[in-house]
């Protein structure tokens, strides 16, 4: 019966917000998010501290990020609320999505072999897979199953009439093999790689942390030796609408040492994310919780000698 109400209710609002001109939304959920983030403690603490750590900046330079992380994020929601609207208007796409260096994207569909696309939690990410499904190339992603499940329903209802493809993590395994064939097929495959990657994740230096980066990119790209492609959207700054930032492809490095290369590979992935956000800070969700495993607790971190932490930057300076 709840789930019925909040269901309906969701979809409610969202027939509301899609009847609205897409100008008007953004001013909705440009108020919205600081109104409503501001109030939550523990997400607007963590986030401050996690400005301050990964930029090396003032807490009155982080408040003033923050609240504009606050306004995008605002944004963003009402723009997953407006995604039939999005779908109904795909002759008109470029209103409200573009692609900037489409060459590369390209140029990693030609090779066939499928592509993995490394991505984060950076701007109207919901839009990102639509907007290339719309686009017309074949997109799918890994996903993590919502707790809230009316939510987890809209969400996949509306992934799924803009032709995207999201294998959700959880189901026993078949998620991988579902992502394996559609790599095979010649699918872009998703990976949100700002995510902790517990205790088997691969230690990487994050924001100035130890972040336990998740295995999943790299064991794809080096098993289908397929292109990585860095793939991010952005809002635009200086009139409404997103653009999906689109980097140069690049591959696994093998050597023959599978620890090391999976630490190398890994350390580039996560540079080339962490250099992006830091070009559109106020874009990155700053307040996730991201660090949930301890250095101490990776079992690769565990393994490895203080040498080798130092090659790999992961002797860091303690915090104050």
């Amino acid at each position: 019966m709840l789930f019925e109400l909040k269901y309906g209710l969701l979809k409610g609002i969202s027939r509301i917000v899609c009847s609205l001109s897409y100008e008007r939304i953004l001013s909705i959920g440009k108020f919205l998010g600081p109104a409503v983030m501001n109030h939550i403690a523990k997400q607007r603490n963590r986030g401050l501290e996690q400005i301050m750590t990964g930029l090396e900046c003032s807490r009155e330079d982080a408040e003033k990020l923050l609240n504009r992380v606050y306004e995008h994020v605002g944004m963003s929601v009402m723009e997953m609320l407006y995604m039939p609207r999005l779908c109904k208007e795909k002759d008109n796409l470029e209103k409200y999505v573009t692609i900037d260096h489409p060459e590369y994207l390209e140029a990693a569909y030609a090779e066939n072999k499928g592509i993995v696309g490394l991505t984060a939690h950076i701007g109207s990410w919901e839009w990102l897979g639509a907007g290339l499904s719309l686009y017309g190339y074949a997109t799918s992603a890994i996903g993590k199953k919502q707790k809230d499940d009316a939510l987890m329903k809209i969400i996949n209802e509306y992934r799924a009439k803009s032709g995207e493809h999201i294998f959700l993590t959880g189901t026993g395994g078949y998620e991988m093999i579902s992502a394996a064939r559609a790599l095979k097929k010649n699918y872009i495959l998703g990976f949100l790689s700002d995510k902790d990657g517990n205790t088997v994740g691969i230690p990487v230096k994050f924001m100035n942390r130890i972040f336990s980066f998740p295995q999943g990119p790299a064991v794809f790209a080096r098993k289908f030796n397929c292109p990585i492609l860095p793939i991010f959207i952005v809002r635009n700054e200086n009139r409404p609408g997103n653009t999906i930032c689109v980097g140069k492809p690049f591959y696994y490095e093998e050597t023959g040492d599978k620890d090391k290369d999976l630490l190398i590979n890994s350390r580039k992935m996560i540079s080339v994310i962490e250099n992006f956000i830091k070009e559109h800070p106020a874009d990155w969700l700053w307040f996730q919780h991201l660090f949930w495993t301890e250095a101490e607790d990776i079992k690769m971190y565990q393994s490895m000698t203080d040498q080798e932490k130092r090659d790999q930057g992961l002797i860091l300076k303690k915090r104050s």
